[in-house]
């Protein structure tokens, strides 16, 4: 695989990992008569639809016309004509929630990203262009991603001015890294699966090694795991069990969830400390000796820890109701080797369909 030079670019942000979507009551039918002549000068006069539309011309250059999306109290959402899986959502008194659409690169008219994305590809990838592009924007992230499934590729920018470019399933890994792949896959499996964890990703960061990340996934079991090229360093591993069965409705998997929850709610910070050392030596060969654990105090990351130690990279982990680990990534870089999002195939007011699941 040719190695590509890329240089950094400041300016465009990370991708929001959002999933919130609101539907309207019938006061949002006001925002349906606002005027498009209204004047810019009158701001803190607009209505929610008035800013999500001015949003919106930021981000892409084009004016939409938008229709109610889902209500919750304190919020109004909305969503692009036409446009099935757009979040666009503001909080009753006018300040922005959330914005997550996609659009064709081609149907970019300037806006913010535009020329970042232009610039980002040619550097990345000479000669290619994106063909959908993911803009989010939130009280918590802004940024962009880029995809063409076509030449599989994806690209995102963060605000420090790194950018990480994704190769899916690159032709092949180094000799070096493959053997050792082998070997982590054994591992990670007990010892129980020798083959079959295949590779699905390249990292690429301007003066930093690649990093390639390999997948296996079965009925009873999900592991992934990322091994930096000239180190051979693990920098992330992940090992899911399952009984292969799943839930019939969505009153079942919540009442699965609150079980787990109160089963974590129940670990104390020792014990999860002491499984932590445990099982980052196993998985990761990373000693957490020295490390001080925190517990995220976010209530959709209760199964988050995240570990630091003055002079060494920070580690972030996941762990189970029972107190073992099934996660944990070295953060070197400060590298985001935590990305899940596919390459989307098909326009992006249709359903995504994943191209590598």
């Amino acid at each position: 695989m040719n190695k590509k030079i890329i240089f950094p670019i400041v300016g465009a942000a990370l991708l929001s990992g959002s999933l919130l979507g609101f539907d309207t009551s019938n006061q949002s039918n006001a925002y349906n008569n606002v005027s498009s002549n209204f004047k810019q000068g009158a701001k803190s006069e607009q209505t929610p639809m008035q800013k999500a539309q001015d949003k919106l011309k930021e981000l892409t250059g084009n004016t939409y016309t938008l229709i109610q999306g889902t209500a919750m109290e304190g919020f109004v959402g909305f969503k692009r004509e036409n446009f099935k899986y757009d979040i666009i959502t503001y909080k009753k008194n006018g300040e922005l929630d959330d914005i997550g659409i996609k659009v064709n690169y081609e149907d970019l008219n300037g806006g913010k990203y535009q020329n970042k994305l232009k610039e980002t590809w040619e550097a990345l990838f000479p000669g290619e262009e994106p063909k959908y592009v993911g803009i989010s924007e939130s009280i918590y992230y802004e940024g962009t991603i880029s995809s063409n499934a076509a030449q599989n590729k994806q690209i995102y920018m963060q605000e420090n001015g790194n950018i990480y470019g994704v190769n899916y399933a690159p032709d092949e890994a180094p000799a070096s890294v493959q053997k050792k792949a082998t070997e982590v896959f054994s591992k990670l499996t007990n010892g129980k699966v020798k083959q079959g964890a295949e590779l699905d990703r390249m990292y690429v960061r301007d003066g930093k090694p690649d990093v390639y990340q390999y997948k296996y996934k079965s009925k009873t079991m999900d592991v992934i795991f990322a091994i930096e090229e000239q180190s051979l360093e693990l920098l992330q591993t992940y090992v899911y069990h399952s009984d292969g069965k799943g839930v019939d409705s969505y009153e079942e998997f919540q009442k699965r969830e609150n079980e787990k929850s109160a089963e974590m709610k129940k670990l104390t910070l020792d014990t999860l400390m002491k499984n932590a050392v445990k099982d980052a030596k196993t998985m990761l060969d990373l000693d957490l000796k020295g490390y001080k654990g925190a517990r995220s105090a976010n209530t959709w990351d209760e199964d988050l820890m995240t570990f630091t130690k003055e002079g060494a990279p920070s580690v972030s982990a996941r762990f189970n109701k029972d107190g073992s680990f099934n996660s944990f990534t070295l953060h070197k870089y400060d590298q985001k080797i935590e990305f899940y999002e596919m390459t989307i195939q098909g326009p992006p007011n249709e359903e995504l369909k994943l191209l590598i699941d």
